[in-house]
Formats: C-alpha cells, structure tokens, sequence
C-alpha cells in the first residue's frame, strides 16, 4: 500500500486521470502557517516567555497602593494574554481540511477471443487430457473446444479464481482478437464492499465480488490473436490507477502486432507481471483438413459443375486418405455420399480432389467434402467444408451479331443452338432482310431499346459492321454491363474490326473492352501483313490455366497438356495492352509480336461495374475442331457461362447484389451493394430497402441505404460470427405491381486461415512472455487458481488538502485583544494604578 499527499487544486484532474476511488475520511487540522523552523522556533517561544516575565515582573515590582499581590498577578495575566494572543496571531493560525481516499489497483485479465479459441483439441497424451478434465467435463478424444475451456474458467457459479482476484484488487475483464473489448469490472467483497460503496453506483460494478451485466461468454470470432495491442491499450485505459498484474488466457497463437519477446520486454520496462495460462493442447499436430473448396454459385440444370477442394495433411506419413463429397438438396433431399476419392499424402503436403456433378432438378444443393477423422487428430471441426449451388432452370438469352457467316459464327449458332441452357437470338447484318434468321428465338431487327436489349444476358459480337450501330446504342451497351450485369465479348476478325474499333463514336462501347486499343494498330497490320500462311503459337500464361474458360479438364496441369498442339492463330487484331484489372487469358508467340508489354493480347476478359466483358483477337477458334469438336465447344460454351455469371450471381432483370468478393472471415464485414430498377427499368427511389442473410435456417435482416450519388444503388453491411454459406436475398417489384422479385446471392464464411495453420497451443510463446516480463509465470489450466495467490494488493491512499482557512482575520479575534485590554484598563483605574 502506498500513500499519497496531493494538493487540492490538483483534485479535479485526479479524478479523470485514475480508477474510482473508494472509502472518503475527512480530518480538520490547525495548523501554524509562519511557525519558525530549528533555532528560530526556541528563539520566537524564548521572546514570548521573556515577554511574559517581564510583564509578571513590573507588576509584582508595582508600588503603587490599592493594588494586592493578588491584583497584580491577575492584572500581569491579562496582559501576558494579549501577548500570547499576538504572538499566535503573527504565526498565522489556518484550519485545513485533509480528504483521506483509497485509490482501488487493478488487476487485468484478458481472454484470447480470435478464431483460433474455436478449435476443437483432442489431447492425445494422458497427462492433458488429465489436466483438462479437471476444469470441464468432457471426452477429450471427441474434441473440446478451447472457448469452451475458457467459459468454464470464466462463467462458472463460483468462479474461485476471480473471486480470490479481486479480494486484493479490482479485476477487469478484456477479450480480445484484432481489438481489445472490456467485458466488464469485478468488485471484492467483504472488507472491499464497504470501501467501494461509494463507487458502486456505475453500471458495470457490483461491490458483491461478482460480475454484474458482464458478458464472459466468448465468441471465438476475431480474424486475428494482437495481444500487443489489447495490453498496451488495456494497461493505458487505467491512466495513473495502480496496476497489480495481468493474466492472459490464450493459446499463444500471437499472428498480429509484437511477438512475444517484444511484448514481455514492454511489460518488464513497466514492471508488470504477466501470468500466462495455455488453453489447448502442445502436442504436435497430426490433422487433415479441408481447405479451399470451390463450386459455381448457380448452375443450369442438366449443366455439369465442379466441386473442388485442396486436402492438407500434417502429421502423418503416406497414410490413404479417403474423401467423401455429400450431397443434400436443401428442401427435400437427405444427405448422402455420392463420389469419393483416395488420397496418400505425407507431412507438409496438400493435393486438390475435384468431382464432377450434374443435376436434374432445380433447387439449391449443399455438397459437403469431408475427410473422416483419422487415428488420435489434433483437431476435428475442420475435416469438412460445406459450398452451395444453387440449379435453375432458366435458360441464358444470348445475343449473336456478327458482319457475316464466317466460320467461327456458323459453328458457334450451331452450338448455342443445340444446347438445352441457352436461348440464342442472331443477327448477321449481312443477310437479306427478307431472310430467315438463326436461333432459337427468331428476332427481326437489332435490340436499340433497354426492354429488348436487357432481356438478354451476353452479348457477341464478331466481327460487327460498324455502319449498324451508333453513340445511342454504345450507352446502352455500357449501362447493359456496367449497370445490369450483363456481359460483352467482342471477337475480331480482318473484314470489318479495324475501322469498328476505330469508330469515335462507339468509344463508350471501347471503353467496356478488357484491352486498350492501338491507335497505330492498322501500321502494325501492313507490317506483318493481312494474310498469314503460317499459324504462330499461342501462349497461354501459367495462371490462366486455372480460369475456367479455358479449363479442359479436371486440373490445370490436364488442362495445360489437352492445349499443346491447339494453340496457334494466324491473323490477329493487334491492340496496346491488356488494363490492368483484365485477365489475359492467351498472348501471341510470334517474337516479333512482342512490345514492353509482353505479347500481343489474343484473349482478355474483365469484370466491369456490375458485368463482365472480354476481347477475342482473332477468328480461328473454328480450327480447334480439327483436333475433336470438344476443345471449340467447351471454350466457348464455359466463355458464355463466364459472360452471364454477372446476372447469375445476383442479379435479375431488376437488379442485381455485389460484395466485394465471395469469401469472408468469420468477424469482417460484408458489404452489400444493390442495383435496383423499378417496373420501367428505371432506378428505384426509397429511402432505405430491407434486406435478409440467411446460414442454416436461421434468417436475420439489414437496412439497405441509397447512394447519395448514384440513382438505384443501394449498401448495407452485416457481420457474419459463423461458418457456412450465407444467402443474401432483396425483394423487387416484378413486372406486375403486386408481384415480387427476389434478388439473392450467397458469399461464404469460413475461420482465418492465419488462424488455422499453426493449429497445437504456442506454450513455449506464453512462457517466454511470461517469465521475461515484471515477474510473471506460466500455468497449465488446471493450475489457475494459484494466480491470485501471486498478485498483490497494489491500491494506494492519496490524501488531499483544501486550501487553509484562516483562524485569525476576523471580527472574534479583535474584540478578544480589546476585550482583555479593556478589562485591563479598568482594573487599573479602579485599583489606582498607572
């Protein structure tokens, strides 16, 4: 305990600057403000004691009549009073009031709150598995989540540890991931309860020795462990208020800010000890998990679809590993294994399975891959993950405009003809008005208007005569993509795309293309030459092997082997360079071809607000059917399927919903942003719109508010705090007014990886922090309630003084001195002395 003398003035600042202050004693003291010090002090009482005896002296030596001895040593009384009197009166007597206060210390606990606590351990060695049992009641070969330890530690009925915490000093609760977060402030009891009566009247305390509306249950959501930032900000948010120690309850997983080396020297340059508990279990990891799995978001009926996932051991030793894909359908169906795989993988290596599904009937899928648990794992929850596909049976509207039959665009009719998915419509400009049009659903002029144009989904142009089209109907095309998530491909080709793409007035339309155009692309075409004899090979970029419009097979090291042999071009349109959000997809070989760039770009595509648009640069993807009608089919049916993704993946004909992307971490936000039409394809106008995420049944809703600056654009944003697939859904008004149409998509949410990779409890991090800090330990869980035992009573007692009240200045004093000299003076007359 310590004690502290404070001056008054400094009051006002003590209370904002320290904890709350408990038990208030108040003294009054006088005191002489000019009281000499040492030899002055015996010299001042040695001048009033002289004083004193010569005024005795002359009084007894008085020889006047009428006057007994009696009357003279009354008289010399009176007259060493008024002397005693002045000569108190010159050392200045003050009253000064002393505040007496306790100034309560604090002890800080703070609670591992990151991903990582979710972790399921099965602690394989007997000793923890002893260790855990005798803190919670479960089969530790099932798995036992580390939050779950903790709540035990922290929320049950007796709680001993805390409750011996705060008998010598007030305990805060933090938890914490990328942020610190005060759960609450437990009290002491007995003794204590009397001392912090006073302040027990703030909302979070209780002066009971329990917490009082403080949340200790644990989430096991944060993105990462910080636990630089959670105690230098906790240590801070006491001010000057005496800290007695600090306990951390974590699995050391410390994956932001200061490792713990650096943390434990903060703490010892403050002299603060650190008392460590490792929650989970040390041994080494031996686990499978299931990472990455991938799956279109929709799918057409009857259309095939992948399920990808990257399997990860660690652990074991060329083991057979065996994965299972279940299916459920959402409404009617049960879950079931329909594929399986076997795997043999050794420590550190992974390996990605893919299946390959096909389904009849409409309606949203859950497929599960999911590796059975393996002899004594480490952890257990992350064997599976879940994706959702959601089959519709609504066919994709296509749109074909092309300058003439060239062979690419008889082949490719053909194709979108026969598939079941698609309803093409075609425009070739160079047929007779009066002659019968290609495709499924015959029109007999271009699309100029929204309500036509909008109905489809992607857009083709090969090869376009430019003489057809015009500014307006360039727009259009911009506010089709950028606006409705439509999608756009333009397919060169040596008639007609020089002087398209050098018409001015299509530049809206340029604009959406994944390249920039060369304004010297016609002195490259006399260069090289319009007519080539000879095909040039083309290079397809590493990378781009795993995009799916050019996947051939189930990987991409099939995919990259079906190509060799395929890629070659002749002519092409030579452009500037790719943007740089576009994908390329196919550069040129040809070295002549080549600028700082890198090689002429053969295929690009783009996202564009809310679509997509791409950029083929030659026409002889027909040739590709030499070697099997299936590479010219599947290129260009998986080039559709891209193409109209923008709609399918949240969007109608009245809206669509972004995110900025389709995974999320347990506690990021999402954002949702809404392009909503009204029944004229026309922005819609409220002030806010109501809209639901659903995981697993449970739905929840979110307010949508307008964009001040863009008509029909609307944002919300919501918090997922569980893994799995969540369904965004909005309700737009349908063609008839009293119809709705639902808008959904779906992002899915999974724990950190971050916090999965180094899955075993850090024990040799948490004793470094704690035996390098102000003499801190490290505690096995079951050794808890030996903390408080080491924590000390650190509150300290500040007395505070007001300011001197003067005893002296004042009406009482005066006629004290004139009474006692009044007195005086008429003893004297009536006794006839001097």
């Amino acid at each position: 305990m310590h004690s502290v003398a404070l001056d008054m003035m400094s009051f006002s600042w003590l209370s904002a600057a320290i904890a709350p202050i408990g038990r208030e004693q108040d003294t009054f003291v006088t005191e002489l403000r000019r009281l000499p010090d040492g030899w002055w002090a015996v010299g001042f009482v040695a001048l009033v004691i002289g004083a004193c005896w010569l005024v005795m002296t002359m009084y007894r030596r008085e020889g006047r009549r009428g006057a007994s001895s009696t009357s003279r040593i009354v008289l010399g009384l009176l007259r060493c009073s008024v002397l005693l009197i002045l000569a108190i009166i010159l050392l200045e007597p003050v009253s000064v009031r002393i505040v007496r206060q306790w100034v309560d210390s604090y002890t800080l606990v703070l609670v591992d709150d990151s991903s990582s606590m979710d972790i399921a351990d099965t602690y394989r060695t007997p000793e923890a598995a002893s260790r855990l049992t005798s803190i919670v009641s479960a089969d530790p070969s099932q798995g036992v989540r580390r939050r779950e330890i903790v709540d035990t530690m922290l929320t049950a009925d007796d709680r001993g540890w805390l409750t011996e915490l705060a008998k010598n000093n007030r305990v805060k609760v933090y938890s914490f991931s990328n942020e610190p977060e005060l759960r609450g402030t437990i009290h002491s009891s007995g003794e204590r309860e009397s001392l912090a009566t006073s302040a027990s009247e703030n909302k979070d305390e209780s002066p009971t020795g329990k917490a009082n509306d403080i949340a200790l249950e644990m989430t096991s959501a944060g993105p990462v462990t910080n636990l630089d930032r959670a105690l230098r900000l906790s240590v801070e948010s006491l001010g000057s208020a005496p800290l007695a120690g600090v306990v951390v309850l974590s699995d050391g997983g410390f994956n932001e800010g200061a490792h713990a080396a650096e943390i434990a020297r903060y703490a010892k340059a403050r002299n603060i000890a650190v008392h460590a508990v490792g929650v989970g279990d040390a041994s080494p990891p031996r686990n499978v998990r299931i990472t990455e799995t991938l799956a279109p978001e929709n799918a057409l009926q009857r259309d095939p679809f992948a399920v990808t996932a990257k399997v990860i051991a660690e652990g074991v030793d060329g083991e057979p590993i065996l994965v299972e894909l279940l299916e459920k359908h959402v409404t009617t169906g049960s879950e079931k294994v329909v594929d399986t795989r076997s795997l043999t993988l050794s420590t550190g290596e992974s390996e990605s399975v893919s299946f390959e599904r096909r389904q009849d009937r409409v309606g949203r899928y859950i497929y599960t891959v999911r590796v059975p648990n393996i002899e004594a794992e480490s952890v257990v929850d992350d064997n599976s993950q879940q994706v959702t596909v959601n089959v519709i049976d609504a066919r994709t509207r296509v749109l074909v405009v092309s300058g003439g039959p060239s062979w690419d665009y008889r082949f490719l009719t053909r194709l979108l003809e026969r598939d079941e998915t698609i309803d093409v419509s075609c425009w070739l400009q160079s047929a007779d008005l009066s002659s019968v049009r290609d495709g499924n659903t015959v029109i007999d002029h271009l699309p100029r208007i929204a309500e036509e144009l909008f109905e489809y989904d992607a857009i083709i142009l090969m090869d376009p005569d430019a003489s057809e089209f015009d500014q307006a109907w360039a727009q259009l095309a911009d506010r089709f993509v950028a606006e409705h998530g439509g999608g756009l491909l333009y397919a060169a080709a040596r008639a007609r795309s020089p002087i398209f793409l050098r018409e001015t007035s299509l530049s809206a339309l340029h604009d959406l293309l994944p390249v920039v155009l060369d304004p010297e692309a016609d002195l490259v075409l006399n260069r090289v030459g319009h007519y080539q004899t000879k095909p040039a090979p083309i290079e397809i970029p590493e990378a781009s092997f795993h995009h799916n419009i050019l996947r051939l097979a189930n990987d991409a090291v099939a995919t990259k082997l079906a190509w060799r042999g395929l890629s070659f071009v002749y002519w092409h349109y030579p452009v500037l360079r790719a943007k740089p959000a576009a994908t390329v997809l196919m550069r040129h070989g040809d070295p002549r071809m080549r600028h700082a760039w890198g090689g002429h770009v053969l295929a690009a595509v783009q996202f564009v607000g809310a679509g997509r648009s791409g950029f083929l640069a030659f026409d002889g993807t027909w040739r590709w059917r030499r070697s099997g009608v299936e590479t010219f089919d599947r290129f260009w049916i998986q080039m559709v399927r891209y193409l109209t993704e923008g709609k399918l993946l949240g969007g109608t004909k009245r809206g669509l919903l972004l995110t900025e992307r389709d995974r999320y971490a347990i506690g990021e936000s999402v954002t949702v942003t809404a392009r909503l039409l009204d029944q004229q394809f026309e922005p819609l106008r409220k002030n806010e719109v109501k809209a639901t995420f659903e995981i697993e049944g449970e739905k929840r809703d979110f307010i949508l508010t307008p964009q001040s600056e863009r008509a029909g654009w609307y944002e919300g944003r919501f918090v997922p705090t569980r893994n799995g697939a969540y369904r965004i859904e909005v309700q737009v008004p349908g063609r008839d007014s009293a119809e709705l149409t639902t808008i959904s998509r779906e992002v899915r949410v999974s724990r950190p990886n971050i916090e999965v990779l180094n899955p075993q409890m850090a024990r040799d991090d948490l004793q470094l922090l704690a035996t390098q800090s102000g003499g801190g330990q490290y505690f096995e869980v079951d050794e808890i309630d030996e903390i408080p035992g080491l924590i000390p009573d650190r509150h300290e007692e500040v007395s505070v003084r007001s300011r001197p009240t003067s005893l002296w200045d004042n009406g009482w004093s005066l006629m004290l001195l004139i009474g006692l000299l009044s007195i005086e003076w008429f003893c004297r007359k009536w006794m006839h002395l001097l």
